[in-house]
């Protein structure tokens, strides 16, 4: 709410479902083909890794651009 405001929050948290509901339809097929073509999970994990590190990342990089917002820099 910080960033968008009260208003906008229904349509935040929609895109957000939206967002997961492809990654839940799309995710256990692609790491099924994966495991087809290498015989194994290996590939799937570590791109699921590497995802998470990279959200992890954009979460850090806007939550301390939050921070000097609020102290007014």
């Amino acid at each position: 709410m910080d960033y968008f405001g009260g208003r906008n929050v229904s349509g935040i948290i929609g895109i957000l479902y939206t967002s997961v509901a492809f990654g839940t339809l799309i995710g256990p097929s692609a790491a099924g083909f994966a495991f087809d073509l290498s015989h194994s999970y290996t590939l799937p994990i570590l791109a699921s890794a590497g995802a998470n590190i990279v959200a992890a990342a954009i979460v850090a990089a806007t939550s301390r651009g939050a921070s000097a917002n609020k102290q007014g820099g």
